[in-house]
């Protein structure tokens, strides 16, 4: 009886956080990088091949194509996959369904490893919070790579404590699993893992005992090979298979036809045009392709064949990302990528996009500033912003108190969140919380700690049950838009902090269309981060800086990152009225009188 009520009350605290992201299922439209995701996991399982951005690894993508295919769809192209039988909701749940596997296996990690260095109170206490932090929620309810991410990085940073305890084999093969699968679900994997096991074996004072690899090393790599269906070629054939990269190879084609630009190929393409859109931000248009590769340091005889300089105002050049190759080794590295077969080639495509996205920088938004390389408190700031406050609190006061006066495992557990946050911040591609989601497992076990350390103390017991009752009613109220989640010191405008994933990707152009249709509007203009046209609105697009009249929709990465016309023109022309209504927390409406 004693064992059947703790099991029972574990069973509760993860059921209800997964009743309640299924609920935002049929809420939310598609966002921008869901049909990515879905499409190239229903290629995986329909066609065998794994061509469609390789930016991802396809675990987490082939269980968002899952349900749909056991459903009979077999349609590669989203669009016409969320149609299928005209049951878009219904299509896109079944497809976010599949992330619930992930939650689940996030919270059974908090539950275990918190279990294991505090009991089964404190453990019931970081699932509870675990379980209702909106983040979280907010991920697991899509369909993209970022909760699969959370789930194997805990799971794996578990298991690897578990194998420092006890460096047997049945360990090692375990924690070779989990690295398979961790690498399988998101690149980032490759960035938390190593820093967050250092941190662990350091908190130890113990190092991994090496013959051990033998068996863990090599079970990752089949694991995800594996996950690429054991596929074998060059790195340079799998290239040239990646679907999406057809508009910037064929531009790379004609360019490298011309003399002298034999040089080009699609990733200086693509280089090109981030840095159009960069310079964009500062007001500056038309830079021309050559001129900016002279700028780049690249051979271009035909510079300023405009007859003016077109980069002239313009922001200084990203560096190359292969810069730090030595010009000597670049055509022997070119040599093997084109000649050595590997396996699972598209993985290391995949390795090779992120890096040189990364190094691209994204168009990003933060504290009223906008930046392509990004900022190194950006994580910092958005997680203080979007991260309950008690939370906050309780999770900062854990660290502290377990690195102060925990045992060797107990400090690793608090140092982990610190340790993965470093390569975060160095990373230039800002563009939401969630690419720091799987710091929440560990700091979830922290705040547990600190709240149950501190309910010991009479005094301080008023305390905890004001910050846990705070934390429970505002992560309720905030149901379902867990996304667009800011507390409350972010104040009435969070957009003034960040935009993006962080608050508008798209997540409400449904809700505008129930809108729309509810009113019975019979026009209106639009301009909203998302495929709106998919919808059966009566929209026309709001172009930049020409005022419309009648009913307007306006969304918040619009208003800050939408960019403007060639005059230099936007949506400020919108700053003379007042939303009459808000649709979700990310789009404005308006009606502007005739």
């Amino acid at each position: 009886m004693r064992r059947s009520i703790p099991v029972a009350l574990f069973v509760v605290l993860a059921v209800i956080p997964l009743i309640r992201v299924a609920s935002t299922f049929r809420v939310f439209s598609q966002t921008i990088d869901e049909p990515a995701h879905i499409s190239a996991g229903m290629e995986w399982l329909v066609q065998g091949t794994y061509n469609r951005d390789p930016e991802h690894p396809p675990l987490a993508r082939v269980m968002f194509g899952l349900w749909p295919y056991l459903e009979g769809a077999r349609d590669v192209d989203t669009n016409v996959l969320l149609a299928r039988h005209d049951r878009y909701r219904h299509n896109l749940a079944t497809s976010r369904a599949g992330n619930l596997l992930f939650l689940a296996m996030a919270m059974a990690v908090v539950a275990l490893w918190s279990n294991r260095l505090f009991g089964w109170r404190t453990a019931a206490l970081a699932l509870a919070l675990f379980g209702a932090l909106p983040p979280v929620l907010a991920h697991a309810g899509l369909a993209t790579t970022d909760a699969a991410a959370m789930a194997t990085t805990a799971l794996a940073l578990f298991l690897f404590s578990e194998w420092l305890d006890r460096p047997v084999w049945a360990n090692a093969v375990l924690l070779g699993v989990a690295i398979g699968l961790g690498c399988l679900s998101k690149f980032s994997f490759l960035l938390f893992f190593p820093t967050g096991a250092i941190a662990l074996a350091a908190a130890r004072r113990a190092l991994p005992r090496l013959p051990r690899l033998m068996v863990t090393v090599p079970l990752a790599a089949l694991i995800v090979w594996g996950g690429y269906r054991f596929s074998v070629g060059t790195i340079k054939e799998a290239y040239s298979h990646v679907v999406g990269n057809e508009q910037a190879q064929a531009a790379a084609t004609r360019y490298s036809a011309v003399p002298g630009y034999q040089w080009v190929t699609s990733d200086h393409v693509l280089r090109y045009q981030n840095y159009a859109g960069k310079a964009a931000l500062r007001d500056i248009t038309g830079i021309d392709f050559v001129d900016w590769a002279k700028a780049a340091g690249y051979p271009s005889p035909n510079a300023k064949r405009s007859g003016r300089d077109t980069m002239i105002g313009a922001p200084p050049v990203d560096r190359d990302p292969d810069s730090f190759i030595p010009k000597r080794a670049r055509p022997i590295l070119e040599r093997l990528s084109a000649t050595v077969p590997v396996p699972a080639p598209m993985f290391f495509v995949g390795l090779d996009w992120v890096r040189r996205h990364s190094s691209r920088g994204h168009a990003a938004f933060l504290l009223g500033r906008y930046r392509y390389e990004g900022w190194w408190y950006y994580f910092p700031v958005v997680w203080f912003f979007k991260t309950p406050v008690p939370f906050v609190i309780l999770s900062l006061a854990g660290i502290v108190l377990m690195i102060w006066k925990g045992s060797a495992a107990v400090r690793g557990v608090a140092l982990v969140p610190l340790a993965m946050l470093v390569p975060a911040m160095t990373a230039g591609i800002n563009i939401g919380l969630r690419h720091i989601l799987p710091l929440y497992p560990l700091l979830a076990i922290c705040a547990a700690y600190a709240a149950t350390k501190w309910w010991r103390h009479t005094t301080l017991r008023w305390a905890v049950a004001i910050l846990l009752g705070w934390y429970f009613v505002a992560t309720a109220i905030a149901h379902p838009d867990y996304l667009a989640y800011f507390n409350e010191l972010a104040g009435a405008h969070p957009e003034e902090i960040a935009t993006d994933s962080n608050l508008d990707w798209g997540q409400d152009i449904q809700r505008l269309n129930d809108f729309v249709r509810r009113e019975k509007i019979e026009h209106i203009h639009v301009a909203v981060f998302g495929n709106w046209e998919r919808f059966s609105m009566p929209a026309e697009l709001l172009v930049r800086g020409i005022p419309a009249t009648g009913w307007i929709a306006v969304s918040e990465v619009e208003l800050k990152l939408g960019g403007r016309n060639d005059r230099g023109e936007g949506y400020e022309w919108l700053n003379a009225y007042k939303p009459v209504r808000r649709i979700g927390k990310s789009i404005r409406v308006y009606y502007v009188p005739r």
